[in-house]
């Protein structure tokens, strides 16, 4: 096979994650100008849990956008690359008695999601009274109600936030209040099925109606992420941020009430591939296997996805082959990326290049029978290694009793 009909695709060794910087600076500056144009008294925070890469939030940082984070430990890893704590959106119901002290202390944009939250803030609050302890509240309330069809748990209702309908929002509104704290901010996010522009006009017209109905004067909305990103769509965070001011105008001023907003797939699912190589290949009945050096533990952690990847393969221009199966390196029968049907035939040192794959691959990366893969970031026609393969020295000293050495006596508690 001549090099015309088998193309050589450049990258790193295999098997490598790519993080093309010129998407990602397209995708974050259009979500940074929607903002500018339509709601310019704004934050955009980075979900930091989609990807916790250290070098994505350091780029994250540069570009003046905020830190998200759901537990304590994203928490302590945004303030160790470099955050103010006045920097971090501080969500999810996991937070510590300590961490969430220390945020409200430190100016850190809060959103409760527990009652035992509410408890700590009304203790501190009242420990003492000269603290301005300003938090904001997540609200629960019926996505399939308003928008059928577009709840991830359908027939049941979302555990997240203090629902609206049965009173218990207000009830906990009072309870803060009469503790001397105040609530100053509501927090919507509902993870969507198909993240369209209604879902967000839902989210704020509950909004709407909570701050009417109770009065409320706030610092700010947090509409969530779950935001729908692609390079081809150039108006998309614009008919976002443009629907929920819509919503919203009527009953807050923008000028004092800021938008928050959380995106994390929208911005860096797109700009990562995930280069591979084919170890093998072989021919059992009808199908053809092929033995990749990736698996589905890397692109597909939760083994959920059913279609097909967007990939791009060095056997573009080769003979067809009726059907091969795309597998991984792991001894699971189900470690089956994708069937390719009637496609050019791969064959052993293929490289396959499959794309869009930066949101929750890394942050789930496991160590099952391979370590992860190294990371590399793609800037004009320069790669630069941003995280190194994991390797056996990594997990043994990343383990307390590596070697069979029990800890040390001066070990933090697990």
């Amino acid at each position: 096979m001549n090099s015309t009909e088998h193309p050589r695709i450049t990258g790193p060794p295999t098997p490598a994650f790519v993080i093309d910087k010129s998407a990602l600076d397209i995708l974050v500056n259009r979500f940074q100008d929607a903002l500018a144009q339509h709601w310019p008294n704004s934050v955009m925070s980075y979900s930091v849990k989609t990807n916790s890469l250290p070098w994505l939030l350091t780029y994250m940082k540069q570009q003046g956008i905020w830190a998200e984070v759901v537990s304590d430990s994203e928490y302590r890893l945004a303030c160790a690359i470099g955050y103010e704590p006045n920097q971090i959106v501080y969500n999810g119901p996991i937070k510590s008695r300590r961490v969430l002290r220390a945020a409200l202390r430190n100016g850190s944009l809060t959103n409760f999601d527990s009652n035992r939250e509410v408890r700590w803030a009304a203790e501190l609050a009242a420990e003492d009274p000269s603290l301005d302890v300003r938090v904001g509240l997540r609200v629960n309330w019926d996505l399939d109600a308003l928008c059928p069809g577009e709840s991830t748990v359908v027939g049941e209702r979302s555990r997240f936030g203090f629902d609206y309908t049965n009173g218990d929002l207000e009830a906990v509104i009072s309870r803060l209040s009469d503790a001397g704290a105040s609530v100053v901010g509501l927090h919507m996010h509902r993870n969507s099925r198909t993240k369209s522009l209604q879902v967000y006009q839902a989210a704020a017209g509950v909004a709407a109606e909570i701050i009417s109905t109770l009065d409320l004067h706030l610092d700010w909305i947090d509409i969530g992420g779950g935001f729908f990103g692609s390079l081809d769509d150039t108006t998309m965070f614009a008919d976002y941020i443009s629907c929920i001011r819509a919503e919203l105008e009527p009953v807050v001023d923008p000028r004092r009430t800021r938008l928050v907003i959380e995106p994390g797939g929208s911005v860096i699912a797109t700009p990562v591939e995930l280069h591979a190589q084919v170890l093998d290949t072989k021919d059992i009945g009808p199908q053809r296997f092929v033995i990749t050096d990736t698996s589905r533990t890397d692109i597909d952690p939760l083994f959920r996805k059913q279609a097909s990847y967007d990939i791009a393969t060095e056997a573009a221009h080769g003979t067809s082959h009726p059907e091969q199966v795309l597998a991984g390196f792991t001894c699971m029968e189900d470690d089956r990326l994708m069937v390719l049907k009637d496609s050019p035939k791969l064959l052993e040192g293929d490289r396959i290049v499959f794309r869009r794959v930066g949101a929750y691959t890394m942050t789930y990366g496991s160590s099952f029978i391979e370590f992860q893969p190294a990371v590399y970031v793609l800037d004009e026609n320069s790669l630069t290694m941003v995280r190194r393969p994991g390797g056996v020295e990594d997990y043994l000293n990343g383990n307390m009793w590596a070697a069979g050495q029990p800890p040390s006596a001066d070990a933090p508690p697990a």
